[in-house]
């Protein structure tokens, strides 16, 4: 698991990976990191707008809040294997990210 400071400027969090097993983003509670009182847009396949309402806005975080994808089947389509892509409303965001894909140790 890494630990990331994210801002208002789009990151691609993870290249696309046709072995991805399991993908995992966790917003920092603001109790942990005082700093994490914005908003965090996750985008799968695109670079998401960090306005709330925006059509491109993708998946919103605040501080505390988690998203994770993993198979849980054969044949399941989770989790996304293309390129996710994340940006902050506000600076100094801090997140922890990982991924695991067939082949990993």
């Amino acid at each position: 698991m890494r630990t990331l400071t994210i801002g208002t400027t789009p990151i691609q969090l993870f290249h696309p990976n046709a072995n991805r097993l399991r993908w995992t983003l966790s917003f920092t509670p603001s109790s942990i990191a005082t700093g994490n009182t914005g908003l965090i847009f996750v985008g799968r396949g695109f670079i998401p707008n960090a306005t709330v309402g925006d059509a491109n806005q993708g998946d919103v975080l605040n501080a505390g809040a988690s998203i994770e994808e993993k198979k849980q089947f054969d044949g399941d389509t989770l989790p996304y294997k293309g390129a996710i892509w994340i940006v902050a409303n506000s600076a100094s965001q801090q997140v922890t990210a990982d991924e695991q894909a067939s082949g990993d140790n």
